[in-house]
């Protein structure tokens, strides 16, 4: 990404107010009536943050860590490029009431990859993207292709297996990235909301490279993804972590307190969200598989295709709702609570957006069709009585001694 670009053009436009912001409407404590509890609290954090261990970043460990604490934010990760530096000098765990783990973000061959839950430094240079995914795999971490159209470092390579997920999101590349023009023209009396909501655009590309993936490969996961690096100059911070924590967070489903090994669980399970939060909160969110009796599944999970299977959604706020099934829209509306009836396997996912702009992204959940019955066997006979057999009744006639007898004959009936 060009900040330096940015950075002047800020500059000559005067934007000192984009480090301006004010809390998010919150909703918690909303009704929820009609939908059944699927036993999962909602952890929302921000994943791909970069600190000056990173040589492109100006914001601090420390001031990350205070504006997630500020924000009531339950996990921060910290990427890094290319190294495990924070890792070493002891920076994952608790900071307050925040969790912070400690990841890095990997230049591969093939484009940039989010390594989390790894211990050991990997190296770029000897080996080939699918070596490093599978090496990724091997220390039991989890890893997501980064900014897949980023301009400057797309990723190339497409033949990779075995990958978590993807950033379905990325606000560094797909919406400031996008819009450099904006960013030069923009006045110093505009306040920093109405600018960061008029450059928020649904990333289009990135989600549509997500669906063909789990058509592909199945189960991938989507996250969102800050990119946060955060820019200091002349006394003004330009594209701080005060914006760009609420610009994109990943909500992690988990059963119980959070840990390090639950949230990469879920990750792993697909059992989380993305949001925008500039304007609204999302926690809370759900979509669930149900009967009308019992949650058979969250996003990320696999059911069966059943008599009565049902998509329940429900948001902390009234949204315009848009369900996707195998990457096609199929049905849209407008309300806080919805549910919609299954009658066919696919990958069902949601997205929700208030006042036309991008607000919430679930993970899909996967209906896979219902197995056959098992065969049918005939009643077992065995011990019932049976009929003797007799030799007059069970001697074919000797066809062979009556003259002219052949194989028509020997088709008639005996008399």
């Amino acid at each position: 990404m060009d900040y330096g670009l940015i950075l002047s053009s800020l500059l000559i436009a005067g934007c000192a107010e984009l480090t301006r912001v004010d809390r998010p409407a919150s909703f918690h404590g909303a009704a929820s009536a009609g939908v059944l509890d699927d036993g999962y609290e909602d952890y929302a954090g921000v994943i791909h943050i970069h600190t000056t261990y990173s040589h492109d970043a100006m914001g601090t460990f420390e001031e990350a860590v205070r504006v997630a604490n500020a924000q009531r934010l339950d996990y921060l990760v910290i990427t890094e490029h290319n190294t495990l530096q924070p890792l070493r000098d002891g920076k994952q765990g608790w900071h307050g009431a925040t969790l912070v783990l400690i990841g890095m973000e990997i230049s591969t061959r093939g484009g940039h990859y989010l390594a989390l839950n790894v211990t050991e430094e990997i190296d770029r240079f000897k080996l080939t993207t699918q070596q490093i995914i599978d090496e990724v795999n091997r220390q039991g971490g989890v890893g997501f292709i980064a900014h897949p159209y980023f301009k400057k470092g797309r990723w190339k390579d497409w033949t990779v297996t075995r990958f978590t997920g993807i950033e379905g999101y990325n606000v560094a590349h797909d919406t400031l990235d996008e819009n450099k023009l904006r960013l030069a023209l923009w006045t110093i009396s505009a306040p920093a909301e109405p600018f960061y909501l008029s450059i928020l655009d649904r990333p289009y590309d990135p989600l549509a490279k997500w669906d063909e993936l789990i058509r592909r490969h199945g189960r991938i996961v989507g996250i969102g993804a800050s990119d946060a690096h955060e820019f200091h100059l002349f006394g003004l911070t330009f594209a701080p972590y005060t914006i760009m924590f609420q610009l994109s967070r990943t909500h992690l489903l988990i059963q119980g307190p959070l840990t390090p090994e639950k949230a990469y669980d879920a990750l792993r399970a697909g059992h989380a969200y993305f949001s925008i939060e500039l304007l609204a909160e999302a926690k809370g969110f759900s979509l669930t598989a149900d009967n009308g009796k019992r949650v058979l599944g969250i996003m990320g999970d696999e059911v069966l295709l059943e008599p009565d299977l049902r998509l329940t959604a429900w948001l902390p706020a009234p949204a315009q709702l848009s369900l996707f099934k195998d990457g096609q829209l199929i049905a849209t509306t407008t309300n806080q609570a919805w549910h919609v009836p299954i009658t066919e396997p696919g990958a069902y996912r949601l997205e929700a957006a208030r006042h036309d702009k991008p607000w919430i992204f679930s993970n899909p959940i996967y209906v896979r069709p219902a197995p056959p019955p098992p065969p049918s066997t005939p009643p077992d006979n065995s011990g019932l009585a049976q009929p003797d057999a007799s030799p007059e009744t069970t001697q074919p006639p000797n066809t062979s001694e009556q003259p002219g007898a052949g194989a028509d004959a020997a088709m008639q009936p005996p008399k």
